[in-house]
């Protein structure tokens, strides 16, 4: 089986839960704070390895205070750096999380948001079906470099654009959707860069983009899709949540994994709603292994 490529970032998620988010000159106490791993790619790839499916992850680890955090919590998983950056160090994502799970994101870029082509050299273009991007990385100073990388390459892409969606410089959003990704983003995202308010229009027009699988994620409604051949809601799972953080990725992350052993679209978005639905009922944006498979048993 061919190996799926992911580019993006290992974040070290710095959890801070909290009854609310603070006001301006409000001093709280927070219920929490945990360190985790996390990151929009890292976060789609460890789902996709849970379904023992080949993977290469170009995610780079800087040095420095929080490098150091990020590659000891590595370890303890028995996983790698891609490449070490040097004279740099990671940034960190602050995830508040309020009493209902709702999480807001504080971010600092670092040396996991870097890319270098020359990183990819040693690739075989023809043993990949899929590349994942997220759009952060399109978005930050590497991503016109990311740009060249996917255009020269031929090979399909996965691109989840994320809640930055609109800030993703306008041409490099066009050059993207131009190459034809399979989209994946959640109904506020889909709506806010249409301008559509339902959510039917919004996948519909950005079909009519990419000429591509459309895939919006709709909370605990499920997950809506347009193809060539149809639009549909897949219903979601009800669960208690915990937070919201990395449902999205694991969605996106499921939804590979699906399309890489030839489900069909109702079969991929019906498991991928379940392991959403895990995520949202723990603490983190991980599953444990034993999480993972109550999730697909």
């Amino acid at each position: 089986m061919k190996k799926t490529l992911f580019i993006g970032s290992t974040v070290l998620d710095i959890i801070v839960n909290t009854d609310h988010l603070p006001e301006n000159k409000e001093d709280i106490n927070t219920r929490g704070i945990d360190l985790s791993i996390g990151g929009c790619a890292y976060n789609a790839c460890s789902i996709v390895e849970y379904f023992n499916l080949p993977v290469v992850s170009c995610s780079p680890i800087g040095t420095g205070h929080f490098a150091s955090i990020l590659e000891n919590l590595l370890k303890k998983k028995n996983k790698e750096p891609w490449i070490r950056i040097k004279d740099e160090d990671n940034g960190c994502c602050i995830c508040l999380v309020d009493k209902d799970g709702e999480r807001t994101f504080l971010c600092q870029h670092g040396a996991e948001y870097r890319f270098e082509r020359e990183w990819l050299k040693d690739i075989d273009l023809n043993d990949l079906d899929y590349i994942y991007v997220c759009g952060l990385e399109l978005e930050d100073e590497n991503g016109e470099e990311i740009l060249k990388y996917l255009e020269e390459s031929n090979v399909k892409i996965f691109f989840a654009p994320g809640s930055r969606m609109k800030n993703i410089q306008s041409d490099r959003m066009k050059r993207m959707l131009a190459l034809h990704p399979v989209l994946h983003l959640n109904e506020d995202e889909a709506c806010g860069f249409t301008g559509n308010e339902t959510i039917s229009y919004a996948a519909k027009q950005l079909y009519d983009m990419t000429k591509e699988l459309v895939i919006v994620t709709c909370g605990e409604r499920g997950a809506y899709y347009v193809d060539k051949y149809q639009a549909k809601l897949i219903p979601g799972i009800r669960t208690v949540v915990a937070d919201t953080i990395g449902a999205g990725d694991a969605h996106a992350g499921a939804c590979i994994a699906g399309l890489k052993i030839g489900q069909n679209i109702d079969e991929i978005l019906n498991q991928a709603n379940k392991i959403s639905a895990k995520v949202v009922s723990v603490h983190g944006a991980s599953l444990t292994e034993k999480e993972f498979f109550e999730a697909v048993e």
